[in-house]
């Protein structure tokens, strides 16, 4: 039976809101305001009053536990002093941003230091630099490492941002023995404007690894997502978009605003990331379109980073820290 474009759009329409009617907000109780929100080891960790607990869920119940900080390390020397140090699992073992300079006066995370390198410890021991010029820095607190082309070696994927051209997302990888970037997006064009990584993986079912940015998250927040092209001509290319989104909130160091997993159980991995003014939770599909899967109302803004809650029982949940100190729990029904 062949439909008319207005049924088709009628039925498009109702499934949309029958999916999004799966999603919830549940308020956790929590002992105190919530201000931070961390995934450690793949568990989603909460800072409520100045203690950390981990969210546990059983039989379908998610509960706070309370736990021990995580022990934090000396930063090595010459690191960026709010920066963290990226560890991998394949050739190298540890990355972080150094040479703190204040040559680039944006401020978007709190301050005026940006890093002027990034340093890599490979798994053998050596250590590499890439330095920057005068005329860039990596406006950024932890580098990103991830086998882009799989070949079985991590690349790092890093915000570069040019003190005239404002920022790009810039791939760094092992050339004839050193580390080098190898390609970038094109510079968004004026100083201060700036771009978050949103997560790394296969989000359109094409067997490449993507990489979803929010293009200025504080005042345009386009979802975007780029793939590198390292097989011909070595450039990053975008293929997709979507507006209004955001993953930051400016002058704060929470730029893990976005949850990466299965949301919809096609097997392709989705985003869930705040909407521009932060009131809504959207859930985005890039297979076989770039699209919402759902969008969730927040009875306050997101305030924290964003983390997923497994279940073994039900899709994965997002837990994130509302403006009014509470904290949601996403779930699907």
């Amino acid at each position: 039976m062949r439909l008319s474009l207005p049924v088709i759009l009628v039925a498009s329409l109702v499934a949309t809101a029958a999916q999004a009617a799966e999603w919830r907000v549940q308020r956790m109780a929590t002992p105190a305001r919530v201000t931070a929100i961390e995934t450690v080891d793949g568990q989603a960790r909460v800072n409520a009053g100045g203690l950390w607990y981990r969210i546990e869920v059983a039989k379908g119940d998610a509960t706070l536990n309370f736990v021990d900080a995580v022990p934090k390390a000396d930063p090595p020397d010459g690191a960026l002093p709010d920066g963290r140090v990226a560890t991998g699992t394949r050739d190298i073992a540890r990355a972080w941003l150094a040479e703190p300079t204040g040559r680039y006066d944006h401020g978007i995370l709190g301050d005026k230091l940006e890093a002027g390198s990034l340093v890599i410890v490979t798994r053998d021991g050596k250590r590499h630099i890439v330095r920057l010029k005068d005329d860039a820095v990596f406006e950024y607190l932890q580098p990103r490492l991830a086998d882009l082309d799989g070949d079985g070696r991590d690349e790092i994927v890093v915000v570069k941002s040019y003190l005239k051209q404002g920022s790009t997302l810039a791939i760094v990888a092992l050339r004839q023995g050193s580390y080098e970037i190898v390609a970038e997006t094109p510079p968004l064009g004026s100083p201060h404007r700036w771009l978050n990584p949103a997560g790394i993986g296969d989000f359109n079912g094409d067997k490449k690894v993507d990489i979803a940015l929010v293009r200025q998250p504080h005042v345009i927040g386009e979802l975007e997502l780029w793939t590198w092209n390292h097989g011909g001509d070595g450039r990053l290319r975008k293929s997709a978009a979507l507006p209004g989104f955001s993953n930051h909130i400016a002058g704060t160091r929470a730029l893990d605003m976005s949850a990466v997993a299965d949301f919809d159980g096609d097997g392709i991995l989705d985003i869930a990331l705040p909407s521009l003014d932060r009131g809504r939770m959207r859930i985005v599909a890039f297979a076989p379109a770039a699209r919402d899967i759902a969008t969730i109302g927040l009875p306050a803004s997101a305030a924290t980073n964003a983390a997923i809650v497994a279940s073994k029982s039900a899709a994965p949940m997002i837990a994130v820290g509302l403006s009014d100190g509470s904290l949601a729990l996403i779930r699907r029904d």
